[in-house]
């Protein structure tokens, strides 16, 4: 009798256990299909609004076009094919935008005429894709930024997740301060690269790419972490971490090239202002802060 009990209870039991579960197993759907989708580095939410500035006001009057490379990440399981996926290019509901001082008004970005994009594909085997966008350099870029926002279209091997999106501002002229180099909109001040100055930035290029030339192998290496003209978002710190390249980023402890930059880039350029333009700003071997301003020898920081 005790064990007819014993068996009645574990039953009722498990049935209990699968009724909790009912809203469960009707959430499981096979025939839902795989979904794609854009994201931050060690940033949970999918509910994102990714964004990212390019800028053809640095580079030669002869480049006329770059290729920007953007990953999308699959929710779902990988197949034993390359698939293909869609991406749509929507409006952009910001009618101005500002960056690093600079303020423009947004337009709308316009297929074959201000960008390309190359076919997709998600690899067999693969929970990554990539969109291979050419952006292309334009007489309105000039005074205006054309704002290219993509999101994954539906198709018959995937869709995308809703508010989820990746920016392209794309625009030419007068450079916008990167991020990575002032201190706030308002404020621009960094103490390793002092103010920021438009042949300035040209001059630090300048510098970062001559690295090609006298360690190849090292230029190799930081174009791959930081983008050929530093315009990545993220770079691998010591320990493994995706790092943000925001203020100070050249020098951070977590830098695997935090000498690199100080020896071909950051200590050339202070020496050369210092030397050629000794009254255009207030250069110091001291600690500077933002009430003070000033720009620092980056030789303190070795």
């Amino acid at each position: 009798m005790k064990n007819l009990i014993f068996k009645i209870a574990v039953l009722a039991g498990t049935v209990a256990a699968f009724a909790s579960c009912s809203d469960t197993w009707l959430m499981y759907d096979t025939s839902q299909k795989d979904k794609l989708y854009f994201k931050y580095e060690n940033y949970p939410s999918l509910d994102q609004y990714l964004s990212t500035d390019f800028s053809f006001a640095l580079l030669d009057e002869s480049v006329k076009e770059v290729k920007k490379t953007v990953t999308v990440t699959l929710l779902g399981m990988p197949a034993d094919r390359d698939r293909t996926f869609e991406v749509r290019a929507i409006h952009d509901t910001t009618s101005n935008y500002t960056t690093g001082g600079v303020q423009r008004e947004l337009i709308d970005a316009v297929e074959n005429e201000d960008y390309t994009i190359d076919r997709l594909i998600v690899p067999a085997g693969s929970v990554e894709g990539q969109i291979d966008v050419t952006l292309k350099r334009t007489e309105k870029i000039m005074t205006k930024t054309a704002s290219l926002v993509l999101q994954i279209a539906q198709n018959e091997e995937f869709e995308g997740v809703p508010r989820n999106v990746y920016r392209f501002l794309i625009s030419d002229g007068t450079a916008a301060c990167p991020y990575w180099w002032y201190y706030s909109a308002t404020q621009q001040w960094y103490q390793y690269t002092g103010e920021f100055r438009q042949d300035k930035y040209r001059k630090l290029l300048e510098l970062y790419h001559g690295i090609a030339e006298t360690n190849p192998t090292l230029y190799a290496s930081m174009v791959e972490q930081y983008g050929e003209n530093i315009d990545n978002d993220y770079y691998t710190g010591l320990n493994g971490q995706q790092l943000r390249m925001s203020m100070g980023f050249m020098v951070n402890r977590q830098n695997p090239h935090k000498m690199a930059w100080l020896r071909y880039v950051l200590c050339p350029l202070f020496d050369y202002y210092s030397t050629n333009y000794p009254d255009l700003e207030y250069y110091t071997t001291g600690s500077v802060n933002v009430t003070t301003g000033g720009w620092r020898d980056p030789a303190n920081n070795y």
